[in-house]
């Protein structure tokens, strides 16, 4: 069953998760994602950091009985801003131009709006059980 807590978990893994493989391995990640012109290293750095944050302090709003729906609207912002950054990026040809990066950007937007939605969907559910 999903809850908010499992949505903000499942939000959380995948920020710490993506975040280490940019911090640990930008080099990597950047010719996974594009052949032409690499992604800056020191971006997917700093951007791994804002990711392991993030999913830190989704952590830590899963753990509130009823996390706050400004704070929930914030991270669900976030995951929608997310989202348009990664398609800007695909329709300017800019960094993400392998195929499997492509694919594999489309994919982490898509899952990335998935969990915004689903949090602002379960944030409303407990108001209205809670009314």
């Amino acid at each position: 069953m999903f809850t908010l807590k499992n949505v903000l978990i499942a939000n959380a893994t995948s920020c710490i998760i993506f975040g280490l493989i940019f911090i640990c391995l930008p080099i990597k990640v950047a010719v996974f994602l594009g052949s032409d012109t690499l992604f800056p290293e020191l971006i997917l750095q700093i951007l791994g950091a804002v990711l392991v944050f993030n999913g830190l302090h989704l952590i830590w709003a899963s753990l509130q009985q009823t996390p706050n729906k400004w704070l929930i609207l914030y991270f669900s912002f976030g995951d929608f801003l997310w989202a348009i950054g990664s398609s800007v990026l695909l329709l300017m040809g800019l960094w993400i131009t392998t195929k499997a990066g492509i694919i594999s950007t489309i994919l982490i937007a898509i899952m990335v709006t998935v969990f915004g939605i689903m949090q602002i969907i379960k944030r409303r559910e407990i108001c209205s059980i809670e009314n």
